[in-house]
């Protein structure tokens, strides 16, 4: 394992699991059955943003009062149904989260969900062991694109945050982790990146933590 990190931090959704796309489903059918319905390119462009600015734009875009709590509700039991049915894991995943806990490498998840929906999540794919704690909307003052999140994951790991390699999956994650000041490899899901707040993109998890030079091959 190199001895240029001190701990990594993963992103949940998109980055160790492949569930942007069940939730986007999920959130476009609780959005039409509460009465404002939006487009699929629409919703695809919240990925990694908080619940209340998601509110906020939604009311933006089809000029509806979102209630929120009620939409995470039906949001929350859609996708729930459909995690029931098991969630997809990002290739790579569980290899990478293995190799890490074997050598003893300290890892953390920072997350946009909240502490309920993060936590079954987890717990459904199977990651729950892997990881020393859970950062989640729920425990930051400000979260993603803010630096909060990854400050919060390295001040809990007792790490500093420029001794930290971070694997994201969107623009919203990777420069929350960049403002942080960690090392962010940036694995694209359902967009295409430029990576301008990453300092490495990669096609998968494992070849982002070859470039980062965490692994060797």
């Amino acid at each position: 394992m190199s001895p240029r990190y001190d701990a990594v931090v993963f992103d949940l959704d998109g980055t160790l699991i492949d569930t942007e796309s069940l939730c986007n489903i999920a959130g476009m059918e609780a959005c039409a059955n509460l009465g404002f319905p939006v487009s699929q390119a629409f919703f695809e462009s919240l990925a990694g943003i908080d619940d209340q600015t998601r509110a906020r734009m939604i009311e933006n875009e089809t000029g509806a009062t979102v209630e929120l709590e009620a939409f995470l509700a039906e949001w929350d039991r859609l996708c729930s149904e459909r995690f029931a049915q098991g969630i997809p894991i990002k290739a790579g995943a569980v290899e990478l989260l293995e190799r890490l806990s074997a050598e003893g490498m300290p890892v953390a998840l920072a997350t946009s969900s909240r502490r309920g929906p993060a936590e079954e999540k987890v717990g459904l794919a199977g990651f729950g062991r892997h990881f020393r704690t859970l950062v989640t909307f729920d425990d930051v003052a400000a979260p993603k694109p803010a630096p909060d999140p990854y400050l919060l994951a390295a001040e809990r790991l007792g790490v500093r945050p420029d001794r930290c390699l971070a694997f994201e999956d969107s623009e919203t994650g990777a420069r929350s982790a960049q403002a942080a000041g960690l090392t962010v490899v940036q694995v694209p899901d359902l967009h295409a990146t430029k990576g301008a707040h990453a300092h490495h993109v990669a096609p998968s998890l494992l070849e982002g933590a070859v470039l980062a030079g965490l692994i060797e091959c």
